[in-house]
């Protein structure tokens, strides 16, 4: 592929594969102009057009286009997988450490390096209790990647890994600032998104990675909690169990303990108390096996004042709540 004079020879070269003129291939996507354009060489496609070019194609050219023309460096695949890291382990020192190092690079102005910084500083504002300004790093960031979007038009589009995580961060910064409507809308839509374009996509090569799966699974849990939060217990019992049963599906252990935590509290909100205990004594035990020690400390207190009718339950199967 690297004997390509450029990504519109490549895209020329698939579109007659499939037997498809300008006018076919561009029809429900973009302009018949920007197509001739993009084989031409003289324009390269948005995140947003190429995704939509994929679906049409039935290949992931994001991944291709990344590959030879995005990410151009050694630097730049480096960069993104510190800063990946860093955020993958919650921690937010190294993460600064991170930005700093790389946030003046010249690899790191433009594209999707750049959306990976706005990002990350993102988190660390939000980690602060800062989230207006972390909403401003994550709308710069997710206008990189597609300069018409708003939070109406969310399921008008589709977007790449950083995109997603930008959308996903937008939705838990108005949580936080008690905007629970807003918060849900975007949830629901990227939701949406997700299960159309990335789950249950008819499009064998396109369909979702781990890491939109993990996004998945962590929308599913922040409108079960909500739904919890509304009292809409229904509406936030279908999300838990959603949640649970795709995690099992996809053996992925890293949100199973606060869903457990959530389907808990759904539990014991109904006056299901015995049932509630075991899902608490479950959710500990996890947090326990994904090394979360500090988190099984502050659900005991807890549980001992605001859940007290459990308690009896769990001295019956020796829980540490004595």
């Amino acid at each position: 592929m690297m004997n390509y004079e450029h990504f519109g020879t490549f895209l020329k070269e698939l579109r007659e594969a499939r037997n498809l003129t300008k006018e076919q291939l561009a029809s429900g996507v973009c302009t018949r102009k920007e197509i001739y354009r993009i084989e031409k060489g003289e324009y390269q496609p948005s995140l947003y057009l190429l995704n939509k070019l994929s679906i049409k194609l039935n290949v992931d050219l994001n991944e291709y286009f990344k590959m030879y023309y995005t990410v151009k460096t050694a630097v730049g695949l480096i960069g993104i997988q510190e800063i990946n890291d860093a955020i993958s382990l919650a921690d937010i020192t190294c993460l600064r450490e991170v930005i700093k190092k790389y946030e003046n690079n010249d690899d790191f102005r433009q594209g999707e390096n750049l959306q990976h910084i706005y990002y990350a500083k993102a988190i660390c504002e939000s980690n602060i209790g800062n989230y207006k300004e972390s909403l401003e790093y994550c709308m710069k960031g997710i206008l990189i990647e597609n300069a018409l979007f708003t939070i109406d038009t969310i399921t008008e589009f589709v977007y790449s890994n950083v995109g997603l995580a930008i959308i996903n961060c937008i939705s838990t910064n108005y949580i936080s600032l008690k905007k629970s409507e807003v918060a849900y809308k975007i949830l629901s839509d990227l939701l949406f998104l997700i299960e159309k374009y990335y789950i249950n996509s008819s499009y064998k090569m396109y369909q979702a990675g781990q890491f939109s799966k993990k996004i998945y699974i962590g929308i599913l849990g922040n409108l079960g909690h909500i739904y919890l939060s509304d009292n809409e217990l229904d509406k936030a019992e279908e999300m838990i169990n959603k949640g649970i049963e795709f995690s099992i599906k996809e053996c992925n252990l890293r949100f199973i303990p606060n869903l457990i935590y959530i389907k808990f509290k759904l539990l014991y909100k109904r006056g299901d108390f015995k049932e509630a205990a075991e899902y608490f004594v479950q959710a500990k035990g996890l947090f326990k096996l994904v090394n979360q020690m500090n988190t099984c400390i502050e659900i005991e207190e807890y549980a001992r004042v605001e859940y007290p009718e459990i308690l009896k339950y769990l001295d019956k199967w020796d829980a540490v709540l004595r």
